[in-house]
């Protein structure tokens, strides 16, 4: 069984360089998750939203250099690692930047963390995003609603739980810059947000991501899976959200990147340096990713897109 990770923090802050023991750690972190078990891994490029993003120069959107981080971990062949970017939306006027990156094709990943329930509606209804991660770590100044997150599931958008709000904490680490807060409040809202979202989205579309800053955040697929039952999720769904739904966002944003409004593009050549081949290695291997894609993963879409409100029943 393959797991996915699909937010292992970039260290750098904007689009400054980070320093070699923050890049230290993060190939610490990276062996790690792999000596877990975790085989596809997203380095995850946070962006504020007063930062300013290089859209009209595609080759300086992503700050992450992939093919040196791949060139360091050649001894692991079973490891694969892709890119990502977060963009922290408040102001729904600010969002349309997404509309420039995803042309440019610099991420294999496209999502975005929402801070307001405006923003929320706009990324899910009007953008073309694969993920969004809710600040789990914080109190959300809004509730999330089963009908927004139904039309997100709709367009096949998965929804993030970090789990980094729940292990980093005053328990023995020091508290990450990305909590926010100290960590009994964290936890608290941690497990609040968590009960609020599995409401929603009615244990459906929900991907588990460490969201780790160092390797004592990472945890074992199986102890969060023992976290998530008594907050009302089953097991069938919670395994999911390590395998089946990870893997559907990373092949819908190369899809998305490979394809234009459900066109798939054939034939070129994809370079070892580029992010399609890390992904689909070679034709054979892109061809039995997108028929296992057809056969397993699209029904289970359709399942989930299935209105699952549960009807009144006239009574006599």
């Amino acid at each position: 069984m393959s797991l996915y990770d699909l937010n292992v923090v970039w260290p750098g802050t904007g689009y400054t360089d980070p320093s070699p023991a923050q890049l230290t750690n993060l190939h610490n972190t990276i062996t790690m998750l792999h000596s877990f078990g975790y085989n596809y891994l997203a380095i995850n490029f946070i962006v504020e939203e007063h930062v300013k993003i290089p859209v009209n120069a595609p080759q300086k959107l992503n700050p992450v250099p992939m093919a040196a981080l791949r060139a360091q971990f050649l001894a692991f062949p079973k490891l694969h690692l892709f890119s990502r970017i977060t963009l922290v939306v408040s102001d729904p006027a600010k969002a349309q930047s997404i509309l420039k990156i995803n042309n440019t094709g610099a991420f294999d990943i496209i999502a975005v963390q929402p801070t307001t329930e405006k923003a929320l509606q706009l990324t899910t209804t009007n953008l073309d995003i694969d993920l969004v991660s809710l600040p789990m770590a914080t109190r959300m100044p809004f509730f999330v609603k089963h009908k927004t997150v139904g039309l997100a599931l709709q367009k096949g958008i998965k929804f993030e739980i970090c789990y980094s709000g729940l292990i980093a904490g005053p328990a023995g680490y020091e508290s990450s810059l990305a909590l926010g807060a100290t960590g009994h409040i964290s936890r608290k809202n941690f497990f609040s947000n968590c009960l609020q979202l599995i409401r929603a989205s009615r244990c459906r579309g929900l991907v588990f991501s460490s969201g780790a800053t160092e390797p004592l955040h990472v945890r074992n697929y199986v102890d969060i899976l023992a976290i998530m039952g008594p907050l009302g999720l089953k097991t069938s769904n919670s395994k999911e959200g390590f395998t089946a739904h990870p893997e559907s966002v990373l092949v819908k944003g190369r899809l998305r990147i490979k394809s234009n409004k459900q066109t798939v593009m054939i034939g070129g050549s994809l370079g070892q340096d580029t992010s399609a081949a890390a992904l689909f290695g070679n034709e054979n291997a892109k061809n039995e990713l997108i028929d296992d894609y057809k056969t397993k993963i699209a029904p289970k879409r359709a399942a989930e897109t299935e209105d699952v409100t549960p009807k009144r029943k006239k009574v006599d």
